[in-house]
């Protein structure tokens, strides 16, 4: 049925049924019990014939011609211009064709023809007008569906680019050659790369849909936070409190990770280690949004925008990423009071795993 409804399409198949509707709808109108049922049938069948060319003329030339460009005045006069003679052209024809089946005269009085011309002229009106607004929204319909293309285009060409700077295919082959390279007995080292491949392998094997398990997820963080811990000093109080309910719902793949990035990257460098500070909180919000809380002290001396400049995907990307993915689905908020940094993101996933709910 698909197949023979697109053949008709193609063939303009519907179309010509459509007119054909269209005749006997206005036999029906104006029929007349004491004439011919034929000679009326093919008559207004004529008269409807003679109306398509001008119909599509209209449609397809005067309304992209005029009314597309607001030549509104122009427009209106050539469609006047056109029904009127199609009016008198129909006339001429559908009665010459009437008169041959009939024999009854083309012209039997003023006030016949007035009436015939007329009748004519309102259908012609009718018809193009209808032509003309089915014309509209066809053209309406078909820009939208474009336009919604070019957009879904536009968003996946963006994603991907942004995801593509956090894919670090060459950093995954660096990370295996220096593995190999590190001394057997440096357990530490070793551990170290080898989590870090698996970091990396994440991003680049995992994070290759648009939703993931927020169970991988959070794992990847976890690996992120142990990562960066190895760096600072002894004693810079970091704290990851995460609820143990945080599962069963999809998130974007490395959607999280600049907001804690940047509380590493940020943090402040005083020199009693217990006074720099991280603390990350992820949890359940109302069990249909995802709540991710992280506050970090900086060094006042630092400039706001430049704590909003952190490297790989950076917070001007995840508020771009967020507005794509999330559009009216997610918070997001800074706020810096003394020497401590919170960022706030609120995500409301509706994406729940299969079977969890």
């Amino acid at each position: 049925m698909t197949v023979l409804i697109q053949w008709m399409i193609k063939y303009k198949v519907l179309h010509v049924v459509l007119w054909v509707v269209v005749s006997f709808f206005f036999m029906g109108i104006d029929y007349d019990d004491s004439a011919s049922f034929v000679s009326q049938l093919l008559s207004t069948m004529v008269a409807t014939s003679l109306s398509v060319p001008a119909c599509y003329f209209a449609a397809y030339r005067l309304t992209p011609r005029f009314l597309y460009k607001k030549q509104i005045g122009k427009f209106v006069g050539a469609l006047l211009l056109l029904i009127t003679l199609n009016t008198i052209f129909s006339y001429l024809i559908t009665l010459s064709v009437y008169h041959l089946l009939t024999g009854l005269p083309m012209f039997r009085s003023v006030k016949y023809v007035r009436y015939i011309c007329f009748v004519i002229f309102y259908y012609n009106v009718m018809l193009i007008s209808i032509s003309c607004v089915a014309k509209i929204i066809a053209d309406r319909y078909n820009m939208e569906q474009r336009l919604l293309e070019v957009e879904k285009e536009r968003i996946s060409t963006e994603l991907n680019f942004l995801r593509s700077q956090i894919n670090p295919h060459f950093l995954f082959n660096i990370m295996n050659t220096i593995y190999f390279q590190i001394d057997k007995g440096n357990t530490q080292a070793r551990a170290s790369v080898e989590k870090l491949s698996e970091m990396l392998r994440y991003q680049l094997y995992e994070c290759t849909t648009d939703k993931i398990d927020i169970a991988k997820e959070t794992d990847y963080i976890q690996n992120y936070i142990t990562m960066q811990s190895l760096r600072m000093e002894q004693g810079t109080d970091i704290q990851l409190a995460m609820d143990d309910t945080l599962s069963g719902f999809f998130i974007a793949p490395l959607l999280l990770l600049p907001v804690i990035e940047n509380a590493f990257k940020h943090i402040s460098n005083d020199r009693d280690a217990a006074k720099n500070k991280i603390h990350i909180s992820m949890r359940h919000h109302d069990n249909e949004a995802l709540l991710v809380n992280v506050c970090n002290t900086f060094d006042t001396a630092a400039k706001e925008q430049h704590l909003l400049q952190s490297g790989g995907l950076g917070m001007q990307n995840l508020q771009r990423r967020l507005a794509l993915i999330y559009p009216g689905r997610h918070e997001f908020s800074v706020q810096k009071k003394d020497n401590i940094f919170e960022t706030i993101l609120k995500i409301t996933y509706h994406d729940p795993l299969p079977g969890s709910r």
